[in-house]
């Protein structure tokens, strides 16, 4: 019943996003990830009943082994560095999720001028969140996140790690080459500190519409194959923070693999643009 609920609230939010209307859509792949990921989705824009114009479609490269903080920075700086009348949807996968959510939650303290106290507030409640916090301070342009998160008209995270992946923590201190990377070890940190990270008090703040589309599938490929309620990679409590608030909802996006979004099958691809575009008054309810 709560599951059907946040859902007929998010599609009511979803009321207010036409897709006639969406200005430019920026998408952002997730851990290893790159701009292909997003092929099929793009067909699927780009084809009836939406018809979005290709031209109007950013699917930049991001860095595949970058902390939470870099990549972050990374999708500020590129957005920062388009014409100042953009105005972005966003749709970002996995980890791509997690570093959109923390921009718009630094870009808050950034503007309200008490960055310093709230990162050292929160290396003081998480031991697991301070390298994340003392690399965030030493960003120098903090104003850049304000100058991002301000273009944005709407955000859809999609089976986001915004509690981190399965078996992230595992890498401990065997650094394994591809796998214990940077990501990975923000990934493990936000296993213990999202509830934090991502407090009901940030999440109630946000000035910017987000819509988290979650699911899970059972038999799904990927390091946490045969475990309960996953998508094959992030766990179903990891994608989600069991929250809702004016301008954040989560959805059920159905029974999708992670994996089945990165090797571009049609299905995923049409259930994702089919929730993100839906034409008001049919969108997409809880399954």
């Amino acid at each position: 019943m709560k599951v059907r609920q946040t859902a007929l609230v998010g599609s009511l939010l979803l009321a207010l996003l036409s897709f006639a209307a969406i200005g430019q859509v920026l998408l952002l792949h997730g851990w290893h990830g790159d701009p292909s990921n997003w092929d099929e989705c793009v067909r699927v824009m780009t084809s009836a009943p939406y018809n979005i114009d290709a031209k109007g479609i950013l699917a930049p490269s991001l860095p595949n082994e970058a902390s939470l903080v870099d990549w972050t920075v990374n999708i500020a700086e590129y957005i920062d560095s388009l014409p100042q009348d953009v105005r972005l949807t966003v749709i970002a996968h996995s980890f791509g999720g997690t570093s959109i959510l923390f921009l718009l939650i630094v870009a808050r303290h950034v503007r309200e001028g008490d960055l310093k106290q709230w990162a050292s507030g929160l290396s003081s409640a998480e031991q697991a969140l301070a390298p994340i916090m003392a690399s965030l301070l030493l960003v120098p342009d903090p104003d850049l996140f304000v100058r991002a998160a301000s273009r944005l008209k709407d955000v859809f995270l999609y089976h986001a790690a915004l509690g981190g992946g399965c078996h992230a923590c595992a890498c401990g201190e065997a650094q394994v080459p591809l796998v214990c990377d940077d990501s990975v070890r923000d990934m493990c940190a936000l296993g213990s500190g999202e509830g934090i990270l991502f407090s009901a008090d940030e999440i109630a703040a946000l000035n910017v519409p987000v819509v988290d589309i979650y699911g899970t599938h059972a038999l799904c490929l990927g390091q946490c194959f045969g475990a309960p309620d996953t998508d094959g990679m992030v766990q179903i409590d990891a994608q989600r923070l069991f929250l809702s608030s004016q301008n954040y909802h989560e959805i059920d996006g159905g029974a999708v693999c992670h994996l089945d979004f990165i090797i571009n099958l049609r299905h995923a691809a049409e259930d994702l643009v089919s929730i993100v575009f839906s034409k008001k008054g049919g969108q997409v309810a809880a399954r």
